[in-house]
This record gives C-alpha cells, structure tokens and sequence, in this order.
C-alpha cells in the first residue's frame, strides 16, 4: 500500500504543479482552495485508477500463466519474467497477497 500511496502522491504533485503553472497564467489572483481541490480529486482518482490497472495486469497474467500460486506443490510465488505489466501485477499481489496463497 505504501507504493500505491508514494506513487499516487508524486503523479499527484506533478500533475497538481503543471495545473498551477497553467492556471497561474490565466488568473494570477486564483483561489488556493481551487488548487487544494484539484490536488485531492486527482491524488483519489490517481490512486483508483493504479489500483484497477494493478488488478487487470493481475488477471491478464493469470489467464497467459505467467503466476504461479503458493500451494502444496509449489511453496513459493513465482512471476514469470517476462510477465507484461510486472511491476503492476506485484503491485496487485503486494495488496493482495491472499489471491496467491500468502498469508499476510
């Protein structure tokens, strides 16, 4: 959850800066709490978005084969290497790691 919320955060402060950027060209006398909001709306909408993509990379490499479940003949989780959206299927486990027979 920590990478969710680091990743969400740092896309949040990027995005957030080039909205002040443009907004501060247009109305240099803009309301702070107009920027506050955008930062909010876009930090939960970043953060929903990385959670449904983690969850459909998951999916998509358990329909190709590509994670192998923790059970009694295989004790440990394996993700292929060459496992599309890697880092988002971890990501999905990390969250998640009942879906693969990890106790957390």
């Amino acid at each position: 959850m920590a990478k969710l919320i680091i990743v969400a955060i740092l896309a949040n402060q990027l995005l957030t800066l080039a909205f002040v950027s443009v907004v501060e060209q247009i109305d240099p006398d803009s309301p702070v709490l107009m920027r506050s909001v955008f930062s909010f709306v876009t930090c939960v909408l970043l953060s929903s978005w990385l959670q449904a993509d983690a969850r459909r990379a998951y999916l998509v490499a358990r329909e190709k084969g590509c994670i192998t479940p923790v059970d009694g003949t295989h004790p440990t989780l394996s993700i292929a290497p060459n496992c599309p959206r890697r880092w988002l299927v971890i990501l999905h486990i990390e969250m998640n790691p009942a879906i693969v027979g990890i106790s957390a």
